[in-house]
């Protein structure tokens, strides 16, 4: 099974070898702020998993198994940003959100939410009602406790 921490590894390829199939290890530890040594270790973690495979001077590259999944990675973290978008929450607490819940959410789920996207994108008089619940019918003129960086229908950006 793959771990919150391989899966960022999978997107983070696949978005860098966007056009080309294979990207050197250092262009990857530059992406995620970390060293080549790191990239090393899970590659070869990866590689045990069949997503990816080392070419020849080291170079990194996705097997169709991983480029499915980098894709998928991607779609998912586009459907979560749009929730947490229609749901109010704004930049830059929206990267903080994605990074704690975009590997930890099931398929199911993800699917579950993309429906939820589509019924609120249909009707923006939805998501206004939605941001009146969240102003009056939780906590109050102030929205919820805790909840930062949401925009309500008054346009608080708390």
């Amino acid at each position: 099974m793959l771990t919150a921490g391989m899966k960022q590894y999978i997107k983070q390829i696949y978005l860098l070898s966007d056009g080309d199939d294979q990207i050197p290890p250092v262009l990857l530890a530059n992406a995620l702020g970390i060293g080549p040594s790191s990239v090393s270790r899970m590659a070869r973690k990866l590689s045990h998993h069949g997503v990816i495979e080392n070419k020849h001077y080291g170079k990194i590259y996705l097997t169709e198994e991983g480029k499915q999944l980098g894709q998928t990675l991607v779609r998912q973290h586009e459907v979560l940003k749009q929730f947490l978008e229609i749901i109010g929450i704004k930049e830059p607490h929206i990267l903080k959100e994605l990074e704690e819940i975009e590997f930890n959410v099931s398929a199911c789920v993800i699917e579950r939410i993309n429906m939820l996207n589509q019924y609120f994108s249909q009707d923006q008089s939805r998501v206004q009602t939605f941001y009146q619940f969240v102003i009056t019918g939780v906590t109050g003129s102030n929205g919820p406790t805790g909840v930062t960086g949401v925009t309500g229908a008054t346009g608080d950006n708390g």
